[in-house]
């Protein structure tokens, strides 16, 4: 290949990799790029892309590494601020805002740097420096629904509820497209819905169950589809049944099963060690005609019935995301909310109703404010999933919004904030974002049926 050729062939494979990510295919873009890079080890654009491709996958370490070998190639706003997002990311804010005001002292109209440095405010708690540089990327670009999101978020931060809603509706009417404002409300008819009784719904159907809840500690609960199941279901049973199965009760709910799921459960339970195990089942109250729907209701169904389970096993609910894998004891993580109502994960820093409360782990104990809490979740989120056509992540907006209209109204209940190591003795796959960790050996050794 001659001197002219090879820039035109990398710019052409750049291309190629960037279409690539923008079709989810990281593995392919990345596989390209990391070619590029041995061709020629100092193509910022492609380690930039690398980085980029990690920030997408969420390996923070490996991006932050990649980043900083781009711009030791060469300096550009945007590399240094997708650097500072990462330090962010991390936890690191000094060298995240330092990132950030570096990119925009090489680019000073660079709103993208300068919403990021509010974010940056937001996450240390200095709202109203961070209305205020918000304000000034809106007064450059008023249509940024980006910006006027995070507006409404730090406004509800100030309890400045009102302004906070008409700034979320601003985005939605800027943006159209964009789902996740729409799944916010702090409106009084919101709260008339949610603050009353709890809906009426059909009892989710016992398949079979091993042992009894009345001698266990606590109460394990895990959810998801039959897809999920084989998928993680099946390694969280084998995990949870070689490190906690003395003191806790495991509760697998499953989403529109068939007759064979049921029979799997119930032959790996039968090789288990497990000696306290239900087994419940519900169809979607969603029709096949409408997946968004569904697919909102397998996230957020276990929260609508939370209320429900609290009163009836009447001990702590540790409720998790079916991705994890147990590598040890429970108790711990349940002992994390004793003498509160509940204890939930943040995620810290962040910016976003839909994010600022992860529902991987929520540790629920029987408490009159804690079912009053989940009940109104409940409420919440059969409202936005009946208004909204994708209604993906109501579970954290529902936790969300519910706790700050119940501040707004003095009904908040007692909440315990893990902390970051919370989840020390579980190993997190995220199944639809760490699609990297499922060759992990720790997941492999329980991904695979004993024999």
């Amino acid at each position: 290949m001659n001197d002219d050729a090879a820039p035109n062939a990398a710019a052409a494979a750049l291309e190629e990799a960037e279409r690539l990510i923008k079709a989810g295919d990281y593995a392919s873009a990345r596989a390209m790029c990391e070619k590029l890079i041995e061709k020629f080890p100092a193509d910022a654009d492609a380690l930039a892309a690398l980085g980029r491709i990690a920030m997408l996958q969420y390996r923070w370490p490996d991006a932050i590494r990649l980043f900083d070998q781009a711009l030791c190639a060469r300096t550009d706003p945007v590399t240094l601020a997708n650097l500072g997002n990462c330090y962010w990311k991390t936890g690191e804010l000094d060298q995240a805002e330092y990132c950030l005001r570096g990119a925009l002292a090489l680019e000073p109209g660079f709103n993208i740097a300068r919403t990021g440095i509010a974010t940056l405010h937001h996450a240390c708690g200095r709202f109203a420096e961070a209305l205020a540089e918000l304000d000034a990327v809106l007064q450059e670009a008023p249509a940024d629904h980006q910006a006027q999101t995070r507006r409404g978020c730090t406004l509800a931060r100030l309890e400045r509820y009102d302004e906070a809603q008409a700034a979320f509706s601003k985005a939605v009417a800027d943006a159209g497209h964009f789902i996740y404002p729409r799944l916010v409300s702090f409106d009084a008819d919101m709260w008339a819905r949610i603050s009353g009784p709890a809906r009426a719904l059909a009892l989710p159907q016992t398949a079979f169950a091993v042992g009894s809840a009345a001698d266990a500690d606590y109460v394990s609960l895990i959810s998801c589809n039959p897809p999920y199941v084989r998928r993680f279901g099946l390694p969280f049973l084998r995990s949870f049944s070689d490190h906690a199965p003395d003191h806790g009760l495991l509760h697998l709910h499953v989403y529109d099963p068939d007759d064979a799921i049921i029979e799997e459960v119930r032959n790996e339970v039968a090789r288990s060690r497990l000696k306290r195990f239900v087994l419940t089942t519900e169809q979607s109250p969603f029709p096949a005609t409408r997946p968004l729907q569904r697919r909102a209701w397998y996230a957020c169904g276990r929260l609508v019935h939370m209320n429900r389970w609290l009163a009836q096993y009447a001990r702590p609910i540790l409720c998790l995301d079916v991705d994890f894998i147990v590598e040890g004891g429970l108790s711990g993580l349940v002992a994390k909310a004793k003498g509160m109502d509940v204890a939930l994960n943040p995620r810290v820093p962040i910016d976003s109703p839909w994010l600022d409360i992860i529902a991987n782990i929520i540790v629920a104990n029987p408490t009159p404010a804690a079912i009053a809490y989940f009940s109104a979740v409940s409420n919440y989120a059969l409202a936005t999933l009946e208004r909204e056509p994708d209604s993906w992540l109501v579970d954290q907006t529902a936790m969300y919004c519910v706790l700050a209209m119940m501040r707004r109204f003095a009904r908040e209940p007692a909440i315990a904030w893990l902390a970051p190591d919370a989840a020390e003795g579980l190993l997190w796959h995220m199944g639809h974002a760490y699609e990297h960790l499922l060759d992990d050996p720790r997941y492999r050794k329980y991904a695979t049926a004993s024999a």
